[in-house]
């Protein structure tokens, strides 16, 4: 926990690996102070079918799902989805510059602690 999920359209232009754009989103998250560092899992899904609207445009979009264990207040949760969007955001530019409209979305979500099992195998 936390649990970051990034999906985005094969189309995404990015101005970053997505890698590297995995880097950025788990230091954000770090930089919170609400997560310990080897807590921390994130990937990138990156779907070949999809659709966005009906007209024939250059679009692009990227979802994140952001789990977390319940307990923190609405504004810790904004902050969080906020600065994974954030993140994200900074790495399609590119994509943005060459004519691309990219819709970023990021949706938080609350895990129950009291359901939620983990164990660590060192």
């Amino acid at each position: 926990m936390p649990h970051l999920v990034i999906e985005l359209t094969e189309n995404t232009r990015l101005n970053c690996s997505q890698e590297e754009l995995l880097d950025e989103a788990n230091a954000a998250l770090l930089a919170s102070g609400q997560f310990q560092e080897a807590d921390i899992k994130s990937r990138c899904i990156t779907l070949s079918t999809y659709r966005q609207g009906v007209d024939a445009a250059d679009r692009a979009f990227v979802h994140a799902r952001l789990s977390i264990l319940d307990g923190r207040d609405t504004a810790v949760r904004q902050a969080l989805g906020q600065a994974v969007c954030d993140v994200i955001a900074d790495a399609v530019r590119t994509g943005v510059e060459g004519g691309q409209s990219v819709q970023v979305s990021v949706e938080v979500c609350e895990m129950q602690r009291a359901t939620y099992a983990k164990q660590v195998i060192a």
